[in-house]
């Protein structure tokens, strides 16, 4: 059937269109059949016969998918036994897959379902799953408020999140949030992303990620007006010029460009030492005197506004030294300016360059207009 398909190329535009939705018909049409098929083989026993174990084991082993997902295949193939009005629909290729999880959920908490069916899969033909476990939702707290608190009791229980370093030296995030706090991560990310402009090429992703390290300043900003990056930078003052031996605490190397960004940042504790057999001898607290006062922060958030480049506001940003400390600079506010940890990175791989005149900050020569309150 798949050989016989027109060529996508050589479709009209209205063609190209139909031809998504037929083939989303489709693809409802052979979930249905394959749920189907593994109800059949779950009602004969053929995972015993096979020496599969379960018929979820079965299904995982056919398909090359967890026994989780075959599980849940075989559940919804149960589940739909009993449900006519769905299974007629989703045959048909008029229900997608989630439509029918979504149904069989309610089914579950509804006790006037079997009336309700009907009416039920009309509505998740005429709208989408998302809008539709809405709706389910609403009705199902309103039949039985009980099930809310427990749905949201059970997803409490499986909520968790790892952070796990990678072997190239990426953070990997990965987890589960109930319903209430997914929604507000999910409000809070949509609230601190940037809007896309020409000039920013990052992805969605990109954007998201930026946006939860706003987040992560933000929280800790409220707590330390100063902000703090939470990182303690080890240089080998035998290699102070390159920057080449600078670690953090844990080990991690840092790069002579990174070592300059985190060692101008006035909220990250930078100490002189020498390394040694024994582990890393301290000598001096590098940081201890160029630490902006809350004074000078203050003035800075006065005549800055926050950051000088972007305009993102004062909490999310950091005091950068103009004339780098290392190179005589000093912590004076001639010498401060304002940036957002994602400008303060693109400053210091060579993306424009700060000056000062007067003393204010010019960003490549021009200074942008600060934020006014309000």
């Amino acid at each position: 059937m798949l050989a016989d398909l027109p060529d996508p190329d050589l479709m009209c535009a209205e063609e190209r269109a139909g031809a998504m939705k037929a083939l989303q018909a489709l693809r409802n049409g052979l979930d249905a059949y394959f749920t189907q098929l593994v109800g059949a083989a779950d009602a004969a026993g053929d995972a015993g016969v096979l020496h599969a174990g379960t018929t979820g084991t079965l299904v995982a082993a056919a398909t090359g998918q967890p026994t989780a997902v075959g599980s849940g295949v075989v559940a919804t193939a149960r589940a739909l036994r009993d449900m006519p009005r769905a299974q007629e629909s989703y045959r048909a290729g008029r229900l997608s897959t989630a439509d029918v999880r979504a149904l069989v959920t309610a089914r579950q908490h509804l006790s006037d379902y079997e009336e309700l069916e009907s009416a039920l899969v009309e509505v998740a033909v005429a709208t989408d799953a998302a809008e539709l476990r809405n709706l389910l939702t609403v009705l199902i707290a309103q039949d039985q408020p009980e099930e809310t608190d427990k749905a949201l009791d059970e997803q409490r229980e499986k909520r968790g999140i790892s952070l796990r370093e990678q072997a190239n030296g990426l953070f990997r995030l990965e987890g589960y949030l109930d319903g209430v706090e997914g929604r507000r991560l999910r409000d809070a990310l949509t609230h601190f992303m940037d809007r896309p402009t020409p000039a920013d090429t990052r992805s969605p992703a990109q954007r998201r990620v930026d946006a939860l390290g706003d987040i992560a300043a933000s929280a800790m900003a409220n707590t330390k007006p100063l902000g703090v990056s939470g990182l303690t930078v080890l240089v080998d003052v035998e290699n102070l010029d390159d920057g080449a031996k600078a670690v953090l605490e844990d080990g991690l190397p840092i790069g002579p460009a990174q070592f300059e960004r985190l060692a101008c940042t006035a909220v990250c504790a930078v100490i002189f030492g020498t390394k040694t057999e024994g582990g890393f001898t301290p000598l001096t607290m590098g940081r201890s005197a160029r630490r902006a006062t809350p004074a000078q922060w203050t003035a800075l958030v006065a005549r800055d506004r926050g950051c000088v480049r972007c305009g993102r506001g004062p909490r999310f940003c950091e005091a950068h030294h103009v004339v780098h400390w290392s190179d005589g600079g000093g912590t004076d506010l001639s010498n401060l300016a304002l940036l957002c940890s994602r400008c303060h990175h693109d400053l210091h791989r060579g993306r424009y360059a700060i000056t000062m005149s007067d003393g204010l900050p010019y960003v490549s020569g021009i200074r942008p207009p600060p934020i006014r309150a309000g």
